[in-house]
């Protein structure tokens, strides 16, 4: 068996799904499972199919985005082949930990990925961006579908296979989620489902808890509380500073999203009806 993700995405209408796997029947492909929802409006719909009948993926690609386009849908194609490197986009802040480490793993292949695009709400990483050979570029519209927008734009133009939430200090629209079900992975500084939302380390703190930790996760339209991907821990010292924590958290942090990266660059896993599944 050869599998693919195909996946669907954009504004609710009747016959979606219909014409979606009646172009996919065409063309001879076995639908393996499928997963659809409609979030905010917006339709998506992620399928594993086998393709190892194909004998011409580049017609079926034309046709799927022939199909899209009748019916205003971004549809797209990817090979579950370990020699394909995946594009990653980037979504960044302030702090430069997730990027360097997630980077320096795509370049010695350990992360089956290239880094396409760092997509920054504030302009202090570009500097880093640029110094790491990644186009950077600035969405900081105060008005979030302004901002959205340009960003579904930006990974449209770069092709993105999938998001890595570099410590992306933004809440993401249900409606920019839904379209990228499955494919944004975020990591957060607790072992959620503690201590989600702002300042984990402080809470993790103020409740003296002995061992603290972060969680690499899919994010959903929950706030932190996406299916879990990967988790670390580590032990403090009552006595610890709340800085020391931060900095023994960062490495943590930086560690376990380049795990989920690399889990998903190499198909390991999948999300499947709001479940991570290994392969």
């Amino acid at each position: 068996m050869k599998l693919a993700t195909i996946t669907v995405a954009g504004k609710d209408k009747p016959g979606i799904i219909a014409k979606s796997t009646t172009c996919l029947f065409e063309h001879g492909i076995n639908i393996v499972s499928l997963d659809e929802k409609v979030v905010a409006g917006i339709f998506s719909m992620t399928l594993n199919a086998d393709i190892s009948k194909v004998k011409n993926l580049t017609q079926l690609e034309k046709a799927l985005r022939k199909v899209g386009s009748e019916l205003d849908l971004e549809i797209g194609l990817q090979k579950h082949d370990t020699k394909f490197h995946k594009h990653l986009a980037l979504f960044v802040t302030k702090e430069p930990h997730c990027l360097e480490e997630i980077v320096k793993q795509c370049k010695t292949g350990k992360i089956r990925a290239k880094p396409v695009v760092v997509i920054g709400n504030n302009a202090e990483l570009k500097p880093l961006a640029q110094k790491l050979g990644i186009p950077f570029h600035l969405t900081d519209s105060e008005n979030k579908p302004e901002r959205e927008t340009k960003m579904i734009a930006l990974l449209k133009r770069y092709n993105a296979d999938f998001i890595a939430l570099a410590r992306y200090m933004q809440i993401l629209s249900p409606e920019f989620v839904a379209r990228y079900e499955g494919r944004i992975i975020n990591i957060h500084p607790s072992l959620l489902p503690a201590f989600p939302g702002a300042r984990p380390y402080s809470q993790a703190l103020e409740a003296g808890v002995e061992i603290v930790g972060v969680t690499a996760h899919f994010v959903t339209t929950d706030l932190d509380r996406g299916p879990v991907i990967c988790q670390d821990a580590f032990r403090i010292n009552k006595k610890d500073a709340l800085e020391k924590i931060r900095n023994k958290g960062q490495k943590q942090e930086a560690k376990m999203l380049a795990k989920a990266c690399e889990l998903f660059s190499k198909d390991k896993l999948y999300l499947h009806w709001g479940k991570v599944y290994f392969r």
